[in-house]
């Protein structure tokens, strides 16, 4: 026979094992979701800063007008034929922490960003600048994203040589 309590005292018993458990467990699945919140964030960086990359190589690449001097900054001028089938002017430039591209009549895209005011993935010309090309030879493009709240950074960086500068369009071939 038990003695008067021995349930409560039970019950008692494993409700404190119980939370000794949550008290040992939580700060693991706290860890385990922070991990999984800044894999999250870097592949999110990593996804909008390849498809900013790829997006401005392949356009620089099939620029259809060559380059005057030298180019650097954080605008970049390319040539491209429009929907009506005439070529037209395209520009890559970077506006509060955005890259947006400049269509031929005069509308203006974003490439990456979200929201109108502040993002939470900024897109940072790279240093010195953005796009940097000597006479004649590649383009190269380096920027960082950059997330606000964690600190993260992406780097990119890359060269293109278009095919106007390639093949040195205007000039006669002997």
């Amino acid at each position: 026979m038990r003695r008067k309590g021995v349930i409560l005292l039970d019950g008692l018993m494993a409700l404190f094992l119980i939370s000794a458990l949550a008290m040992m467990v939580l700060p693991l699945a706290g860890s385990w979701l922070s991990a999984l919140e800044r894999g999250r964030t870097g592949t999110k960086l990593s996804e909008t800063g390849l498809f900013a990359m790829d997006f401005m190589v392949e356009k620089i690449r099939n620029n259809r007008i060559r380059a005057v001097g030298v180019v650097r900054g954080n605008g970049y001028d390319y040539g491209a034929f429009t929907a009506g089938g005439d070529e037209g002017t395209y520009r890559f430039f970077v506006d509060r922490e955005k890259l947006k591209l400049q269509l031929y009549n005069d509308n203006i895209q974003p490439l990456t960003g979200e929201y109108t005011g502040p993002e939470a993935y900024a897109f940072l010309p790279g240093r010195p600048s953005l796009f940097r090309q000597a006479e004649g030879g590649p383009v190269t493009i380096s920027f960082t994203m950059h997330h606000q709240m964690m600190g993260m950074d992406r780097d990119f960086e890359t060269s293109v040589i278009p095919y106007a500068e390639f093949y040195k369009k205007g000039e006669v071939y002997e």
